[in-house]
Parts: C-alpha cells; structure tokens; sequence
C-alpha cells in the first residue's frame, strides 16, 4: 500500500461524498480522484518518474493537495516552497534538491522570474492560474483530456518512498530537507484519528500555508487519510474564515495562536455563529490564556499541540480538556510514539528534571536530504534528538522550557539566530552580530539584533533592517537592532545567548 491509494479508495467506497471545496469549486470523492490520475500522467508524460522531485511554489488550493497525491502514486517527491522566503534561499533549496520540474501560483511570478537560470534541474515551470509567464502552461490546459485511469508507476510505491522533502532552517545557517516518507504520514494520521476522534464526517477549515507542516500534516493531510470534507482558503483571512465556518458548517480549523488572535480583532468575531466547531487545533507556540478564555466565552475550546517537520510533524498534544487545567504544557505523547528527557550524556532522566527531549516512532523521519552527517548527528538509534528542552510533571505532561538550538518562534515560524547573523554579516558596516527572539504580543517571539560596528563606522538601524529584507523573508527580519562595543563570548569563541537573553530581555 502507498498512500497515493487513499484518493482511489475513497472514489471507490464513497465517490459522491464531498470532498474539496475552494472558492466556488466543489468536488465529490470520485471527482478529486479524477483529477488527481489526469495530472498523473501529465507528469508521466514529462518525464517524471518515481523519485524525481516537483517543487511548488503555491498558495493553498485544490491543486497544491491534487498535485501531492499525484506524486505520492507514482513514488516522485514533493518539495513545498515557503513563498516568504527570498529569491536567494528558494535558489538554494531548488538546487539542494534538484526538482524537475515547479509548479507556481501567479502570485509568485516575481519570484519564479528571479529563479529562471539559476535553477538548472528544472525543465519545466507550470503555472497553477492565468496570470503567469507567456511560455509557461496553464495547470488546467495541461492536464486536461489526460487519462482518468489509475496510472502505472515505473516500479512498486510503497510506505518507504519519500512523500515530501520539507526544508527547516539549520542552526548553521543553511536549510536542511527533512525526507518525510509515505510512512511516515501515515502514522501521523493514525497518531491524528486517536487523539483528535476524526472521521469523515467532520468539515476542516484549511486556511494555514500548507507549504508549512502544520497546514499540510495537521490540517490536509489527515482529512485527505480519513475523508473529511476540506474547505480550503487560499490565504488567511480571518473575516472570511467566519463566513466558511458558517456556510460550511466547519467543525475542526488549524492554525498558529497569532492567527487566532487576528481572528478576535474583526468585527465578524462578535457575531458568528461557531456552534459547528467541535474544537481549534493550534500550533507553533503556546496558546496564552487570555487567548483560551476570549473563545471559551463563545464555547470553543483549543487542543493545542507540540510537534516538528521531522516528525510529520505530531509529537505531543493537550487535549481540550486540559487546556486550561495544564496551560504551559504542550501535553502528551501520541499514542504510536515514544519521547524520553535525556541529559548531555545521552542517559534517560526521571520525572520533573530538565534535559533535551528525543523522540522515537513510525512518524520520524530516517534522514535529511543528502545530509549523512545532520542526520548522523540528529537521528541516534532511531531516536531523533529534538533540540528542545524540557521536563516531564507527575500526570505525564511535557514542559518545554527553552530551546536548545536557541532557535525562535515567530508568528509560528522557526528562525535560527545562525541563519540570519549569517545575512547580516554581509552589511558593510559590521563586525559582529548576535541575533535572540525576544517577547512580543502578536508574534510571540521576534528578533532583536545585537550589533558590533566595524571601527570608524555607523550602523544606521533602519538601512541594516532593509537590507535584511532583501535577504532574509519578513518573518526572519530582526525587528529590533542594538549596538554595543562587544559580545559576550565563550572560551571556543561561541556566543554566550544566555548572557544577551538576560541582558536584553526583561
């Protein structure tokens, strides 16, 4: 079995049960599937073949799921592009995983333009919409009058094929492709339907970037594996987010707290009606308690949850019962997984003691995109070493309290200090530079760049942040830069983030 099976099997079982709607578009079962096999063998008929890699470059839609699955049936790969990123780091993860071929929406034209010469594997681009380049085809005109029929990949696709590579931020500075296996998604949904009580019969709202883990693997991939019906949005918009849970009678929704948040701050929130939802699923950071209690006034409860890339992505999750009763937690394992509290040593610690979590189970990943020493370094015996610290309490609940790798979290994306030192070293005027998240109300966590100026020079604040856009994306942007005379540093010449943390932050 391989999980480009589930769109024929539920065409099969329940063919005229709904199945995706978007915009104004709505298709059953039977229809999904159809459209999945026709862009099938238009891929076939490029020349992709099993673990050939399609890059996309899309905002959310029917397409960006139809082109999954297509993939997952032949065995190919999918590499989801992050469209916040600039040109430069698309550039370097296109030629990390040398796609045959992207599929972009119009919106990204810009972008795709800058890549068009750089990228050297790609032999085709393809526009998901009307509005792209001239010599790229339409996605519509290029499957159409495709077969229907189930295609016949080159070999056996199995639960071992790689279903996407999904690149994180490293702590050196360069991303790196988790290989996410079929496998692997199909714990995770297993993991999904325990804890979460799923079923076809629910309707999910899909409104976070599926280009991200937890649009795709918390929020459609799950309701693709057990036949809920999927209202997509192409990009958040928290008034009509209201309308779709009214007119669809929506009953689970994924997002970031700070989409939450933006969702209080429209008039709509007064008014609507939210007596379908069964509960918010919410990820990327903790959830605040004013937060909790503003929905729980208008009988919406959260369950919140703790999980990674590499983990497709479940690892923890508090369940709506407790989230109140255990705020701070990010809860409890999922049922087909194992997590231990290990010390520097590697040797397993007792309960309310703090050391680096590391997780084992179906759902993790086996290794980063030729990456053999990340993945030698990360993955020990099966057991992937999260980077996050944290302590379990007496009921089990896991506490995470600081992140090992002194990674961030910002409006739900990781930024890695590394990565965005790096790009700010490249600004004339500077001789050093420490980059900490610190608080902040409606991201969580932003940066704050600590910055030593090269001797005789002035570092303009606003001309560093600028620069920074032109090389990092948004969310990565320091948002603050101090200057100082020196940082604080080890005897190995590592800077010391505790000592910026304490300094810094109140």
């Amino acid at each position: 079995m391989n999980t480009g099976e589930w769109s024929t099997r539920w065409a099969e079982r329940y063919p005229q049960e709904p199945c995706v709607k978007y915009g104004d578009l709505e298709l059953t079962k039977y229809e999904f599937n159809i459209r999945v096999n026709r862009l099938a063998h238009a891929f076939q008929e490029a020349g992709v073949r099993k673990g050939d890699r399609v890059a996309v470059l899309m905002a959310n839609s029917h397409v960006f799921l139809e082109i999954l699955q297509s993939l997952c049936k032949l065995g190919a790969t999918m590499v989801p592009l992050n469209f916040r990123l600039a040109g430069p780091e698309l550039e370097f993860i296109i030629n990390d995983a040398e796609p045959v071929m992207v599929v972009y929406s119009p919106e990204f034209l810009p972008l795709v333009d800058e890549l068009r010469g750089k990228v050297p594997s790609v032999k085709q681009f393809i526009c998901e919409l009307e509005g792209g380049a001239e010599a790229d085809p339409i996605y519509e005109a290029w499957v159409a009058n495709r077969s229907e029929d189930e295609p016949q990949p080159d070999a056996e696709v199995t639960l071992d094929d790689a279903e996407f590579i999904m690149y994180t931020s490293g702590t050196t500075g360069r991303p790196k492709g988790a290989v996410v296996l079929q496998g692997n998604i199909q714990w995770n949904c297993i993991n999904s339907v325990g804890v979460y009580s799923m079923s076809s019969e629910d309707v999910q709202i899909v409104c976070a970037p599926m280009f991200h883990v937890g649009g795709l693997g918390v929020s459609a991939i799950p309701s693709m594996y057990l036949g809920c019906k999927m209202v997509i949005q192409r990009f958040f918009d928290p008034s009509g987010i209201f309308r779709l849970i009214e007119d669809e009678r929506a009953t689970i929704m994924f997002g970031i707290p700070v989409m939450f948040l933006f969702m209080t701050q429209v008039p709509e929130f007064e008014t609507a009606d939210l007596s379908s939802l069964r509960f918010f699923l919410a990820g990327g950071s903790p959830c605040p308690r004013p937060l909790i209690e503003t929905y729980m006034k208008k009988g919406i409860t959260f369950s919140q949850g703790y999980g990674m890339t590499e983990t497709a992505p479940a690892i923890t999750v508090l369940r709506t019962q407790d989230a109140l009763r255990k705020l701070g937690s990010c809860g409890k394992p999922v049922f087909h997984l194992d997590i231990r509290i290990e010390d520097m040593e590697g040797n397993a610690l007792p309960t309310g003691k703090t050391g680096e979590v590391v997780v084992k189970g179906p759902n993790v990943i086996r290794e980063y995109w030729r990456r053999p020493e990340a993945t030698a370094e990360t993955i020990v015996d099966g057991w992937l070493h999260t980077g996050d610290m944290g302590y379990f309490d007496e009921e089990g609940y896991l506490y995470l309290i600081d992140r090992k790798k002194d990674m961030y979290i910002s409006g739900g994306e990781n930024v890695y200090p590394a990565e965005v030192e790096d790009a700010i070293m490249g600004f004339e005027q500077v001789a050093d530079v420490g980059v900490i998240g610190i608080p902040d109300e409606k991201w969580g966590e932003v940066g704050m760049a600590i910055v030593v100026p090269k001797p005789g020079k002035e570092v303009d604040e606003a001309r560093l942040i600028e620069f920074c856009k032109e090389k990092l994306a948004k969310y990565k942007v320091p948002k603050k830069v101090v200057l100082t005379e020196e940082l604080p540093r080890t005897a190995t010449g590592k800077i010391l983030k505790k000592e910026l943390k304490a300094q810094y932050i109140p």
